[in-house]
This record gives C-alpha cells, sequence and structure tokens, in this order.
C-alpha cells in the first residue's frame, strides 16, 4: 500500500469533495476543520494556508498543518499537526490528530498516516509528541503504543464525558 501524505492542492478539489461524502453520518470535524458549507474550495485552501503559518488564528486555535491521505488519488484519512499546544490540546488532542474515513479503517491506514505524519513533525523540529485518545478507542492506543508511545495518564473529559488517555511519543 503507498500512501501520499500531505497537503491539499488545488487540483485536489474533487478528491476532497468525494473524501467528504465518505463522512457522511460522521461529526465533519473528523473530516475537516476548516470546511464550510457553501465555501469555496479555494477559500478552505486560503484558511489551511493560513492555519499552517498560523496567521489570523481564531481564537482557541494554534499553528497546525492539514495533511491528508491519498492513495490511488482517493483521500483515506486525514491528520492534523499541531505545531504547539494550547491549555485545551495539551489535556485533549495533543500534538497529532488523525482519523481514517469509515471504509478505509482496520486495513492499516492509520498506523501508515502516523508514521508519516512522526517524519512530518521530525521535519518541524519537534522533539517530544503529546498524543491522545479515549480510553475505549483501543485501536488509536495501540497505534500510539506502537509507535512508543508512552502513557503519562488518563483523565476525564467534561466536554465528551469519557476517559482520555495522553501518551508522550519522543522521536529523538
Amino acid at each position: 500500500m503507498t500512501i501520499e501524505l500531505r497537503e491539499l492542492t488545488p487540483r485536489d478539489e474533487l478528491a476532497f469533495m468525494e473524501g467528504l461524502r465518505e463522512w457522511s453520518g460522521e461529526a465533519l470535524h473528523w473530516y475537516s476543520f476548516a470546511w464550510k458549507t457553501g465555501m469555496s474550495f479555494s477559500e478552505m485552501l486560503d484558511i489551511l494556508s493560513k492555519e499552517r503559518l498560523g496567521k489570523d488564528l481564531p481564537p482557541g486555535r494554534v499553528q497546525h498543518s492539514m495533511l491528508y491521505g491519498f492513495v490511488d488519488g482517493v483521500i483515506i484519512g486525514r491528520v492534523s499537526v499541531r505545531h504547539t499546544l494550547n491549555e485545551s490540546l495539551s489535556q485533549r488532542g495533543g500534538h497529532i490528530g488523525y482519523a481514517i474515513a469509515p471504509r478505509f479503517r482496520r486495513k492499516g491506514y492509520a498506523t501508515a498516516l502516523v508514521a508519516h505524519a512522526l517524519q512530518y513533525c521530525r521535519d518541524l523540529g519537534l522533539k517530544d509528541l503529546l498524543v491522545t485518545c479515549s480510553d475505549s478507542n483501543e485501536p488509536s492506543w495501540r497505534i500510539i503504543e506502537h509507535f512508543h508511545g508512552k502513557l503519562q495518564d488518563r483523565v476525564w473529559d467534561d466536554v465528551d464525558q469519557e476517559t482520555i488517555r495522553r501518551y508522550w511519543i519522543n522521536l529523538g
């Protein structure tokens, strides 16, 4: 399986829209933080570019890169790499957030996307990454542990009413 993890370009509009349909019935943020109904694709690309550069960030947002995983031109998932953490991300979210479209789950894609994302983080100069997931999301915490994530603790998330696992991955 060959996966390409990268930022979207203007040529990816059709793939993005087809990928959006993959998430029907799921919360939109699992696919995109920037996309809003009625927005043009170029508007979204502009937002993503500004977020990557840390410009004009909305309150509560940090500089981050949204990367999409492509297999044969099809978007199978995405990874958000936060360049820094704020108080909220230090509790839940961490440096990396990843999601795989429902029909592509349990095929090894998440592990491959995280491997690419870790290299991206190295290239950014990040050394220690906080990665979090729901305590009940065994596939996710197994991926984190696969990459030598060390469990720091489990904390209660009042917003989602669930226990969160917080791991550190050292990229040294």
